[in-house]
């Protein structure tokens, strides 16, 4: 699994400065960004994909194929930090101005998305704590990847896969790096200076920051919807194959899979967010003194 992630790592800068080109000459500021950004996410969907599909035939065990779409997002994320650290704000004119206002995450971020995907990662930790607690090894003595059951002195048995230890540390790691990645990426997005007209005066760039940080906002719903529809359906599974379940157990079960539809309606919006963050504004205004 390492060896996709360096290949990532190494595929992602040649893409974005292949698909980045010349810049125009007297390209308006906001232009120049919405194209780097753009092209740079573009890249990562581009490397996204291509580690995804590396990654889903490495390992037969599924750890691949649990990894391929945070790995997606992982790629998404770091093209969005690349393009938001390649985007050069410099001065029009001999004078540098800078705008006295304060920018926070929260002005830039979708609200309702956003906590919506925030929901969705606390469900997929708590899924992920409680299933490596439950995990057991399985015959072959790998940790974490069955659940054991007895349901008496000559009954009992185990069921596999099982998101334990075996998948849930690698999926934790790639997960959280992840969130990692975003954090900066809103840091870079927030923290970039506003960008100047040929007269001088700074102008507004808030369309295209909300672009991005609805297309951060959309690799990090992809990097978390995907494994936890798959955990929870696992889950589900494995719980409902105890022959002696605890009443609970079952009520946990179909919890899971009731929940299903929304975490899918989530993954679909994030699909979206990436591929099309939304409209870049045509006309700036400046930036009132």
């Amino acid at each position: 699994m390492p060896v996709t992630v360096i290949l990532g790592l190494l595929l992602l800068p040649l893409l974005g400065v292949a698909l980045a080109g010349p810049s125009a000459t007297g390209e308006p500021a906001t232009e120049h960004i919405r194209r780097t950004t753009r092209r740079w996410r573009w890249a990562g969907l581009t490397v996204g994909a291509t580690v995804a599909a590396v990654a889903a035939g490495q390992d037969p065990l599924g750890r691949g194929v649990l990894l391929a779409a945070p790995l997606f997002g992982l790629c998404v994320l770091a093209g969005v930090v690349a393009g938001e650290s390649r985007v050069v704000v410099r001065p029009a004119g001999a004078a540098r101005q800078a705008a006295l206002e304060t920018r926070q995450v929260r002005h830039y971020l979708p609200r309702r998305p956003i906590r919506a995907v925030t929901a969705a990662a606390g469900a997929l930790a708590v899924l992920l704590i409680a299933t490596t607690a439950a995990g057991s090894a399985d015959d072959l003595g790998r940790a974490g990847r069955s659940l054991a059951y007895d349901c008496g002195e000559f009954a009992g048995g185990s069921h596999g896969p099982w998101a334990g230890s075996f998948y849930s540390f690698p999926l934790a790691l790639v997960v959280g790096l992840g969130v990692l990645i975003a954090a900066l990426a809103m840091y870079r997005l927030v923290g970039r200076p506003r960008p100047q007209d040929p007269a001088g005066d700074l102008l507004r760039d808030d369309a295209e920051r909300r672009r991005s940080a609805a297309a951060v906002t959309g690799a990090c719903g992809v990097l978390v919807t995907i494994p936890l529809i798959g955990v929870s359906l696992f889950t589900a599974s494995g719980l409902l194959s105890n022959p002696c379940r605890p009443a609970w157990w079952t009520a946990t079960a179909w919890v899971l899979f009731l929940l299903i539809p929304a975490w899918t309606a989530l993954l679909g919006w994030s699909a979206v967010a990436v591929l099309n963050p939304g409209p870049h504004a045509d006309r700036p205004t400046p930036v009132p003194a």
